[in-house]
């Protein structure tokens, strides 16, 4: 019986929270609510709505990958199996029509340019079978019967062949792929790890430039701390501060209520991871969900604190647009992609990815099932092309 299809959520549409009438306010709803003013305001404004926006594309596909991932162990790998199992049928069966001793459809006679064709269709199978299963040592003695080069050989060959390629597609160095894995994969890795080493060269030059022209101005004297080491420095006190004043009023030890413990105790965890992945905009969420501040207050910010909680949101929003950018690699190999991968596009290359194997499996079993016919086998063989493959034959 066929699986109905998961429905996708749209990105541009945030799915309302459970029982949002009981959920503490948010500092997106407070920037929502207030009028903001000043311009730093308006920047911190827009700050946090592109950062909630962020989270939430990025949690949309965290849970998506893990509905995709379980439709591929319910539906993909099975079809796979029994494509592999029919494949393999298949070239035992070609094996024993070449054999002088194996078993033929009756009345079936090959000459030796069929035979010749019947080897590079057996070799093709039996290569594309070996990379799926390269412990099958009975496939690999009928490619190394049947071929004039090892299969150990042949796979050192199309490694260096797809690396090439690879190499002049993506503009990246794969001479350190082991073998392992998907190299096209790898080479997005390695392309994706290239752009950000590039960028980060890029903003150190930058850096290098301010510096030596903050040098030339300067008289010989040097400050001990450059404009942006102390600007970053600030920005990471101001983490720190909200931090500690959570910290301060939620800490568990001082808390004798073993249930307002409790509760204590799963705030605070939040509050340590926060501040570990230096989430300004949760430690604010959470100020706000135990009344340390109230909705006015971030409006009331100095304009030297909101300019310090400008530059770590600034910084917490590059870290999700990466971290977003990171989910989307495992759907790289979804297909041709002219436009940014929305969970729609992912699922409409999966459904045809089924229905490709579904109607290669079918055809398998039928082909298998119409070569006990000399005449059909014969129709089928003729197909190919004359000319002997890569690797050759003893025939």
């Amino acid at each position: 019986m066929k699986k109905p299809v998961q429905q996708s959520i749209p990105f541009e549409e945030y799915p309302p929270e459970a029982n949002a009438a009981n959920q503490p306010t948010r500092v997106v709803e407070v920037v929502v609510q207030k009028s903001f003013v000043g311009k730093s305001q308006g920047v911190f404004k827009k700050l946090v709505h592109q950062i909630d926006g962020k989270k939430q594309v990025l949690r949309q596909w965290q849970e998506y990958k893990v509905r995709h991932r379980q439709r591929v162990i319910d539906e993909i790998i099975p079809l796979q199996q029994e494509i592999h199992s029919a494949r393999r049928e298949m070239i035992l069966f070609i094996h024993d029509i070449l054999r002088p001793e194996g078993r033929k459809p009756p009345g079936l006679r090959l000459g030796k340019v069929q035979q010749r064709k019947l080897v590079n269709v057996l070799l093709n199978l039996v290569n594309g079978l070996l990379d799926e299963a390269p412990e099958d040592q009975e496939l690999e003695s009928i490619h190394d019967e049947y071929s004039s080069m090892s299969r150990e050989e042949v796979q050192a060959l199309e490694q260096d062949q797809d690396r090439l390629v690879l190499e002049e597609l993506f503009g990246v160095d794969l001479s350190d792929y082991d073998g392992e894995g998907d190299i096209m994969q790898f080479a997005h890795q390695k392309a994706h790890q290239k752009q950000q080493a590039d960028e980060e060269k890029r903003a150190a030059r930058q850096r290098q430039r301010k510096g030596a022209e903050s040098a030339k101005k300067k008289s010989g004297e040097d400050s001990p701390l450059s404009k942006k080491e102390q600007e970053a420095r600030e920005a990471s006190l101001s983490v720190k501060e909200v931090y500690r004043k959570l910290a301060s009023s939620l800490h568990p030890d001082r808390e004798k209520d073993p249930v307002e413990r409790v509760r204590k105790t799963e705030i605070m965890q939040k509050v340590n991871q926060a501040y570990a992945d230096n989430d300004l905009l949760t430690l604010l969420n959470l100020q706000l969900e135990i009344e340390q501040i109230d909705p006015d207050h971030i409006l009331m910010l100095p304009e030297e604190r909101l300019k310090n909680y400008i530059r770590v949101l600034r910084s917490q929003l590059k870290e999700l647009e990466q971290e977003i950018e990171s989910e989307l690699l495992a759907f790289m190999d979804t297909g041709p992609h002219y436009g940014s991968i929305t969970q729609e596009l992912v699922e409409r290359e999966f459904n045809a990815e089924i229905k490709y194997l579904r109607e290669v499996a079918a055809q398998i079993q039928k082909d298998l099932e119409d070569f006990n016919d000399p005449g059909i086998f014969r129709r089928w063989l003729n197909q190919f092309p004359t000319n002997e493959d890569f690797f050759g034959s003893h025939f």
